[in-house]
């Protein structure tokens, strides 16, 4: 048949090439259609190839009309589809993937319409057929699309990602008036701004953060977004808008000094929704529309909520007002009970004092929760009438006056009785109003300043904490989550209040481009704080005359590039100055005559190649020249024999000069770049720094390492990163982690772009567990995520949108035990000595060993966590459990296990010779191995077959993450029953369920010879599994999965289900699974390719 097709396009393409015959066409063909009909009878009889093009030739015309009409109903269909669409997205709904690519499609049929179009005004006698064909395939193709696009189901579902996160709440006692009136409002059409007045303390942040939280629960349906922004003492402008931006997923807001663009772009996106925009704790009026926010009217149906101490504030801007009044005595007594503790009550003779000290609170909620804060556990009488005394004095000399609040408060803080407390507590005044304070960096600055006395780090970060404890829990502080605290800002102003402004001067996070005048520069004053501003230069002639000034905070002045010589002249008494993050290439001179410096820190200074001698700053203990530019250390730094803290983890640095190490022996914390190819350690000089207890540091030969890893043995250091590594070795110093709260992760983007910033926030939009974004940095070269994710994955992502991003060591990060080997022998032959407490090992180009179980460490430890191996050609199995006695240590509590670029491994545990494992081996129990383990990940191991034995099944409860990817001879994920008893199997098997309780994702990729992931009769039950990945397995015929979701269809918004993405979409059609409906359960979380 194929044949006779041929033969009959070949003739009819020579009958119409004939010279008569294209002389007739040519010429005459609109007069003497009647001639086409007998040629076409003709043509039949040579056969439907030539009947096919002749009628693609003659019906060029009709099918034309044809494609005009369908395109017609195409986009009209378009257009009903995207106004339905326009008006779900003012509720805050996201566009469904599937109608998303459908509006793509028709984008691209469209394209090829109009090509059509263009192609048909030249077409000539020869080409029409060709395009008459063409276009009936389009034709096709659009009658194809306009059946996808009638979508049975709705077009969007709910935006999780603007639906806002729910406020923290404080207790809250009364003010239900209030609170009702505010819903009333905010649920009717008549008012659509509304001022919550009332004096500080009085609890109108409290009072919005219930409404808030209720506004996000109950009317996803009435507002699309609920925003909230705290305002501050001072307006900043740009973070207003960055916040409201971030709320309404804007990735491209303009820059600050674009004004114009970065309005129109905030009024653009709040004009398409119904919102609910909270300003909290505003101070002086300001206009909407400088901002970007339009005027909330009846019509749009947006709201719009601040807070204010002043009235006059709201009214001058027109804002409904209502004011929250102090609580009633019932109420006072409630709040305080509640703060206090109930067991008070117990104590008749209290009752009546307790009613005496309520009242003097005035019916303050934040003077009350502080008084009850620092009452909590005494039952003394005697106690309590003496408090009852010194408030009443407290009070009784301010009374009438602005300063009353602040008394009622100072009363908690004089009763923390212990100075240095006192001290502590003022210390967090230093930082921005409204500002979330590291726990850890609080600390850092109270050693620095003395507060915590001496000791060892790990006893002064004990009383650093206690301290932090009592604050807390004395309510002089506010617990933000485990790592973080924050100051209310009215207890910050009692702060400055107590030191005196003339002794505090605190402009931190106002927004400043100068320095100070000279004038504000007092002589007493004691401590400075101009942190996180934008001032960029200091005036040369200035020379501050502040012979008693301690501290002066400067970081994160991103585009502070130069300090003259004069300005430190006078500072004889300074203690702690703080210059991170600042683009200085250079300290001035003057800073060597600093004697009394105590702390000096130059975090993240990139751009700083040089500091002048030290020789004389004998008091100096800390020195932080952390990513700096440095390439050689500071003259004079072998003098500074008190030094406790030195950081020189400088990319730049050289070399550390012979001998150093020695002559600093009280360092505590020492942290150098391990990934230099030129700095050298003697293991000898390292080990007799004996009060070290946080060290990181490379060594490049095995006897080094080996004596400072033996000298260390039994001392259980708080922290350490030890790197063996001759300098030409290759390794990746990251931190494995399998579980992380919302810590911040820190890249430096190197050639970035305003383009790659935007491609960057789009890009880390699907990362998992990101909470928040942000550019910093002279130029935006500095990138900050939040949250709980992957820091690998994050530079992997930027790298394939061509954007380098270096991770970045935080100051203060959680401690660590890690060893990394590589390049380096450690077999049995070349024995390495590592640390009995060691949690993390990683060893890269190690080809000497054969199985870990070479190393002796394996069998005197089992604290070990995180393991992995790479690129290390001997390795045959992980463990060789053959004749070790206890074959369970060394794995039992490992969590986390990365196996990439062992060409010989066959097996991760060796039971007996010759055998992977034997159901009726005696020598073990193995499902106790990988008890613990919770993320697994195998890459590039081309000769594993089987990654699981069968008898590990139920030994993997606690499994989080497994990813297999391009194992070229991976068959079974999960060894199959007949696999393990060798061929024995005989009989049938009834269907076997087992469980993988814990396990949320499973990546399987590139695995060509994949043929099952369990045994045929098993089925594998997943119940919190969220996130499934399929990528060029062909051989996968069978899903043994077994999800909730499959058993609940009706309430799937409810699964925490995330994704399944697979490749290529064949695979998708032909893969079975063996819950029969679970394609079409699955098909709303679907991504193909």
């Amino acid at each position: 048949m194929d044949m006779q097709n041929k033969f009959g396009e070949s003739i009819a393409w020579n009958f119409l090439f004939c010279p008569l015959l294209y002389i007739v066409i040519s010429q005459e063909i609109c007069s003497i259609m009647e001639l086409v009909g007998p040629i076409i009878d003709v043509l039949k009889c040579l056969g439907d190839p030539t009947c096919r093009y002749i009628d693609h030739h003659r019906k060029l015309e009709e099918r034309m009309n044809d494609l005009r009409a369908r395109e017609g109903d195409l986009n009209i269909r378009r257009r009903d589809i995207e106004l339905t669409i326009k008006a779900e997205l003012r509720w805050g709904k996201i566009v469904k993937g599937e109608v998303e690519k459908w509006l793509l499609d028709v984008q691209e049929v469209n394209k090829k319409i109009q090509a059509m179009y263009q192609r048909a005004q030249n077409v000539s006698c020869f080409s029409r057929a060709c395009l008459g064909k063409r276009v009936a395939e389009i034709i096709e193709l659009v009658q194809k699309t306009i059946e996808r696009g009638k979508f049975t189901g709705a077009l969007v579902i709910d935006n999780l990602s603007t639906a806002g996160v729910a406020a923290e709440l404080e207790y809250l006692e009364g003010e239900t008036i209030v609170k009702e009136e505010i819903w009333n409002y905010l649920m009717g059409n008549e008012i659509g701004m509304i001022g919550v007045c009332g004096m500080g303390g009085m609890g109108k942040t409290t009072v919005m953060k219930h409404i808030y939280n209720q506004l996000l629960k109950e009317t996803r349906a009435l507002f699309a977004n609920v925003i909230w922004v705290t305002v501050s003492k001072e307006l900043n402008t740009t973070k207003v808008q960055q916040v409201i931006a971030n709320a309404l997923n804007i990735a491209s807001l303009p820059e600050p000094e674009q004004e114009r663009e970065r309005v129109a772009v905030l009024m653009e996106e709040l004009g398409k929704r119904r919102y609910v925009l909270i300003l909290d704790d505003v101070w002086e009026k300001f206009s909407l529309l400088a901002l970007g926010i339009p005027q909330p009217t009846s019509r749009n149906g947006s709201k719009l909520v601040l807070t204010s101490r002043s009235i006059d504030v709201c009214v001058s801007m027109g804002y409904k007002i209502v004011k929250v009044q102090p609580l009633s005595n019932e109420e006072s007594m409630n709040l305080f009970l509640e703060h206090v503790g109930r067991g008070v009550l117990e104590v008749p003779s209290l009752k009546e004092i307790l009613g005496h000290i309520v009242q003097e609170c005035d019916g303050l909620p934040l003077a009350i929760v502080v008084l009850a804060g620092s009452m909590k556990g005494i039952y003394d009488v005697h106690e309590w009438r003496n408090a009852l005394r010194e408030l009443r004095e407290h009070i009784r000399s301010v009374k009438g006056t602005e300063e009353e609040i602040y008394e009622r408060l100072k009363f908690s803080y004089d009763r923390l009785g212990d100075s240095q407390i006192q001290n502590c507590f003022l210390y967090c005044s230093l930082y921005p109003e409204d500002f979330v304070i590291s726990r850890a960096e609080l600390i850092e600055y109270w050693i620095d300043d003395g507060f915590l006395g001496i000791g060892s780090r790990q006893e002064l970060y004990d009383r650093g904490h206690t301290i932090l404890n009592r604050l807390e829990n004395n309510c002089l502080l506010e617990k933000v989550d485990d790592g973080n605290v924050k100051m209310h800002d009215v207890l910050r102003d009692m702060a400055l209040y107590i030191k005196d402004r003339r002794r505090f001067m605190v402009k931190a996070g106002l927004g400043l481009r100068e320095l100070p005048s000279k004038q504000e520069w007092a002589a007493d004053l004691e401590k400075v704080s101009l942190m996180r501003n934008d001032i960029s230069e200091f005036p040369p002639d200035l020379s501050p005359n502040c012979k008693i000034l301690s501290t002066l905070l400067l970081q994160e002045n991103k585009n502070l590039q130069r300090i003259p010589e004069l300005f430190f002249q006078h500072m004889h008494g300074l203690c702690i100055l703080d210059l991170s993050y600042t683009n200085i290439e250079q300290l001035p001179d003057s800073v060597s005559n600093l004697e009394k410096l105590n702390a000096l820190v130059l975090f993240g200074c990139y751009k700083l190649r040089y500091v002048p001698s030290l020789e004389k700053l004998k008091a100096l203990r800390k020195l932080d020249l952390c990513y700096t530019a440095i390439e050689k250390v500071p003259d004079g730094l072998e003098m500074l024999v008190n030094l406790t803290y030195l950081n020189l983890y400088a990319e730049c640095l050289k070399e550390l000069p012979i001998a150093i190490l020695p002559k600093l022996s009280c360092l505590q914390y020492l942290v150098l770049y391990v990934e230099s190819s030129t700095l050298k350690i003697n293991g000898s000089d390292a080990a007799r720094l004996t009060k070290l207890e946080m060290f990181e540091g490379r060594f490049n030969e095995l006897m080094d390492f080996n004596t400072y890893s033996k000298s260390i043995q039994g001392q259980r250091r708080t922290s350490y990163l030890l790197v063996m590594a001759p300098f030409e070795a290759k390794f990746d110093a990251t931190t494995l982690e399998v579980e992380r709260s919302s810590l911040t992760y820190a890249f430096r983007l190197v050639s970035c772009n305003e383009l790659n910033h935007t491609k960057a926030l789009k890009t880390l939009e699907s990362i998992t567990g990101k909470k928040y974004v942000a550019f910093e940095g002279a130029e935006k070269e500095l990138m900050r995520v939040v949250g709980a994710v992957d820091p690998t994955e994050i530079v992997k992502k930027m790298a394939k949108i061509g954007v380098k991003a270096l991770r970045l060591k935080l100051p203060y990060l959680l401690p660590k035990k890690d060893v990394i080997l590589s390049g380096c022998p450690i077999g049995r032959e070349d024995p390495v000595a590592l640390p009995s407490d060691l949690r993390c090992l990683r060893i890269f180009e190690c080809h000497n060993v054969r199985s870990l179980s070479d190393i002796s460490f394996f069998q005197q430890t089992n604290e070990l966590r995180f393991c992995s191996i790479h690129d290390c050609r001997g390795i045959e199995s992980v463990l060789d459990l053959s004749s070790s006695p206890s074959p369970c240590t060394p794995f039992q509590n490992l969590e986390l296990l990365w196996l990439e670029k062992l060409d010989n491994l066959r097996m991760l545990v060796k039971v007996e010779e010759a055998c992977v494992v034997s159901r009726s081996s005696s020598l073990m129990p193995l499902p106790g191995v990988f008890c613990h383990l919770k993320s697994f990940q195998i890459e590039g191991c081309s000769n594993m077959k089987q990654l699981f034995p069968f008898e590990l099944r139920h030994g993997l409860q606690n499994l989080e993450k497994l990813v297999v990817d391009n194992c070229g001879q991976m068959k079974e994920i999960i060894a199959s029953e007949e696999e393990e008893e060798n061929g024995k199997g005989k009989g049938t098997y009834s269907p076997t369920m087992f469980t993988l309780p814990k396990l949320m994702m499973l990546e399987l990729k590139n695995l060509p010879e994949l043929k099952s992931i369990c045994s045929s009769n098993s089925v594998m039950t997943c119940d919190s599994l969220q996130d499934i990945e399929v990528w060029k397995c062909p051989n996968l015929k069978r899903m043994p999965l077994y999800l909730p979701i499959f058993q609940d269809n009706d309430q799937q918004a409810s699964h925490p289900f995330k994704r399944i993405r697979v490749y290529p979409k064949e695979w998708w059609k032909s893969v079975e699974w063996d819950y029969p409906s679970a394609k079409n359960v699955l098909q709303p979380w679907l991504v193909l390719g």
